[in-house]
């Protein structure tokens, strides 16, 4: 058990350090307009999550903003006090709440 464990510590410090998308070619999650989009709410989620997580965006003020970057109207639209905050400089909330939000907009 030992071993192993040796092993799988030495596999993990010898992947690369950092920015995953960088190193790597992580294209960018679509963007999201609502119901009438392609792509389902709780897909499009996901997708910023692992993209975020993938490009060391880490604080929810970082994933909320980089979030607003792929809404397009009516969604944008919606949530437009988020815009304001982020205008005003102040912080956005948090990831959760913000997630909540689009939720209860949509309705899941």
């Amino acid at each position: 058990m030992e071993a192993e464990v040796i092993h799988l510590w030495k596999e993990l410090t010898r992947l690369p350090k950092g920015n995953i998308a960088s190193k790597t070619k992580i294209l960018e999650p679509p963007t999201f307009a609502g119901s009438e989009n392609k792509i389902h709410l709780y897909d499009w989620l996901s997708q910023i999550t692992l993209y975020c997580s993938a490009s060391d965006i880490i604080s929810d003020d970082q994933k909320i903003i980089y979030a607003l970057t792929r809404l397009c109207a009516p969604t944008s639209i919606y949530i437009k006090s988020y815009y304001n905050k982020v205008q005003a400089g102040l912080s956005v909330g948090s990831w959760g709440d913000f997630v909540q939000e689009l939720k209860n907009i949509y309705r899941q």
